[in-house]
């Protein structure tokens, strides 16, 4: 007599159960960020098409998600910036934290009716460490994010509002018509973040 225990996980053959499916058509390619901004591990294929691409590509990113890891945040807007390809954020339902990262690095972007797009402070738990150690990182932290999120905000967000983000931890709340008319006179490929400034520090 033979027992299971668990039932058989058959491996689907089907793109689309990728954590991050990605389509491609002709020279267009299609990447869903449709499920939370987990390790960067899962992100390994798309970082790998992004430094591949010729300006001749378009890639379509489909985002709605609550956001997740900035490590990974950083990561992929990193390679969207330098990426060679036309890239077009096409934003859905909820587009939040992290995941606006991602979306104001692309060349063009792309809103959907009642969206609802949510800039806020990073948070972190420090585990079981001693004391010196958790300010010390949580002070690094503190520091090099802010200066990251006034690189990547800036001329997006007001300057009261990223007061309101980096130093009174309030939450941002856009709708698609506040975000496409801020859009307008935002240019993230001007926004290369490649070192520090005393703006950056101050």
């Amino acid at each position: 007599m033979e027992f299971t225990l668990e039932q058989t996980k058959h491996e689907s053959d089907s793109i689309w159960d990728n954590y991050v499916p990605i389509i491609k058509q002709g020279n267009t390619y299609g990447v869903y960020l449709t499920d939370s901004i987990e390790g960067p591990a899962e992100y390994n294929q798309l970082i790998y098409l992004l430094g591949n691409l010729d300006h001749y590509h378009t890639v379509n990113i489909f985002i709605n998600n609550g956001g997740g890891s900035v490590d990974s945040a950083f990561m992929i807007r990193e390679a969207v910036l330098n990426c060679q390809a036309t890239t077009v954020a096409h934003l859905f339902g909820a587009v939040a934290s992290a995941a606006t990262v991602i979306a104001l690095s692309c060349n063009d972007l792309i809103v959907s009716p009642f969206l609802s797009f949510m800039v806020h402070n990073y948070s972190h738990g420090t585990g079981n460490d001693s004391g010196n150690r958790i300010k010390n990182y949580v002070d690094f932290t503190d520091r090099e994010l802010k200066r990251a999120f006034r690189s990547i905000y800036k001329g997006f967000l007001t300057e009261e509002e990223m007061m309101d983000v980096t130093e009174r931890d309030k939450e941002i709340w856009l709708n698609e018509v506040e975000v496409a008319e801020r859009w307008i006179n935002y240019s993230t490929k001007s926004k290369l973040f490649l070192g520090v400034s005393n703006e950056d520090i101050s």
